[in-house]
C-alpha cells in the first residue's frame, strides 16, 4: 500500500454525537496561545480537517479534536476542536469524548476513582474530572469557561416567520436560544427538516439585526448555533432542546456549550441559583447534567461558571491514509452539508 500521510484516531460518540481524537500524524502546529495554534491550522493545515471530517471518512455533522502541546503552564494537553463546519473555540461533547479517549487509551496517567484532566482550549482551560472504574471513563465531569448572557430578551424579524424573541449567551459558542414553540417547532427526530430550516433563518437574522462580539476575546464574534427547547416529558429530565449547527447539522447530544449558555440565562433570569442546575435531554434522549458552580465576570458582563456532566463510548481506533492520487484525498459535501 503506498500513501503519503496517516493519521491515527480514536473514534467516541458522546451521547450519539461523535468525536474522533486525532492522536498521531498531525505536524507540529506553532503559536504562543492555543487560538494561534487554531488559526494556524485554519490558514496551513485546513485539508487535514476536511480530509477526516467530510466525507466519504466522516459526514454533515462529523467533529474532532486535534491534540497539541499546551500553552498554558497549568494545561495538560492542548485540544483545537474541528467539525465538518470550522473551527471551535470550545466544544462540550467533544470535551466528554477527548477526555474519555485520553483515559481509556492511557494517553494520561489514570487514578482511580478519578482523573483529573487541564486542557488548554482556544477559549481557555478546561478542567475535566473523569469518573474510573477498572479502567473505564464512565462519566466525564468539566467545568467550562465563564458563560454569559449577551443579549436577553430581544427581538429580530425572522424570515417566513416575523418576529421572535430570543436570548444569545455564550457557553464557549455563541447561541441563540429560542423556545421551540415560539417558531411552530416540535423537538423530535421526526422534524430534523423544520429543525435546520428554521435554524439557518433564525441565525441569518440575529446576525443580521444584531452585534455579537465577546467582550474579551474579539474573534468570537456573530452566532454560531441556534438551541431550541422545550420541556421534557421525562421524569429524569428537565428541559429537551435541538442544537442547529454548521449548515445542516444537529448536535445528536444535549451540547456542553449550548448547556453552559442555557445555564447563564436560567441564572440570569433568576430561575437557578448558584449551586443548583438541570437535566438536559437531546433530540436523541440521550441526557447531560449541569449545575451552576460559581459566578464571576467577563469583561463587563456577569458571567456563571457551568459544570457539565456527561458520558462517551470508545467505538472504534482507526488509522486513515492519504494517497496522493486519490482525487478526493481532501473529502467533499453535498450541498449545503457545510
Amino acid at each position: 500500500m503506498r500513501y503519503s500521510k496517516m493519521f491515527t484516531t480514536i473514534d467516541t460518540h458522546t451521547g450519539g454525537e461523535p468525536t474522533r481524537t486525532i492522536t498521531s500524524g498531525i505536524p507540529r502546529i506553532p503559536g504562543g496561545t492555543m487560538a494561534e495554534k487554531m488559526r494556524y491550522m485554519q490558514e496551513h493545515l485546513d485539508w487535514i480537517r476536511t480530509a477526516l471530517m467530510f466525507e466519504p471518512r466522516g459526514h454533515s455533522v462529523m467533529s474532532g479534536v486535534v491534540l497539541t502541546e499546551p500553552t498554558h503552564p497549568e494545561a495538560d494537553i492542548g485540544v483545537i476542536f474541528i467539525e465538518t463546519g470550522g473551527y471551535l473555540p470550545m466544544c462540550g461533547h467533544d470535551t466528554i469524548g477527548v477526555a474519555t479517549a485520553l483515559v481509556e487509551s492511557g494517553m494520561v496517567p489514570v487514578t482511580e476513582p478519578v482523573t483529573s484532566i487541564c486542557l488548554d482550549t482556544p477559549a481557555g482551560l478546561t478542567r475535566v474530572r473523569v469518573e474510573v472504574v477498572d479502567g473505564r471513563a464512565r462519566s466525564v465531569t468539566f467545568v467550562n469557561i465563564p458563560s454569559f448572557v449577551m443579549a436577553m430578551d430581544a427581538t429580530v424579524e425572522v424570515e417566513g416567520i416575523g418576529p421572535v424573541t430570543l436570548d444569545v449567551a455564550y457557553g464557549g459558542n455563541v447561541y441563540a436560544i429560542v423556545p421551540a414553540e415560539a417558531v411552530g417547532l416540535v423537538i423530535s427526530p421526526n422534524h430534523t427538516s423544520r429543525i435546520i430550516d428554521i435554524g439557518r433563518r433564525v441565525r441569518q437574522a440575529v446576525n443580521r439585526e444584531l452585534t455579537v462580539v465577546h467582550p474579551e476575546k474579539e474573534f468570537i464574534r456573530g452566532c454560531t448555533h441556534v438551541q431550541f427547547y422545550e420541556p421534557s416529558t421525562r421524569p429524569d429530565a428537565d428541559f429537551k432542546n435541538a442544537v442547529f449547527l454548521a449548515d445542516a447539522g444537529i448536535d445528536r447530544s444535549p451540547c456542553g456549550t449550548g448547556t453552559s449558555a442555557r445555564l447563564a440565562c436560567l441564572h440570569a433570569k433568576g430561575r437557578l441559583q448558584t449551586g443548583e442546575g438541570f437535566v438536559h435531554e437531546s433530540i436523541i434522549g440521550s441526557l447531560f447534567r449541569a449545575r451552576v458552580a460559581g459566578e464571576t465576570r467577563v469583561g463587563h458582563l456577569p458571567a456563571v461558571i457551568p459544570e457539565v456532566t456527561g458520558s462517551a463510548w470508545v467505538m472504534g481506533i482507526n488509522q486513515w491514509v492519504i494517497q496522493p492520487d486519490d482525487p478526493l484525498a481532501k473529502g467533499f459535501l453535498l450541498d449545503n452539508e457545510s
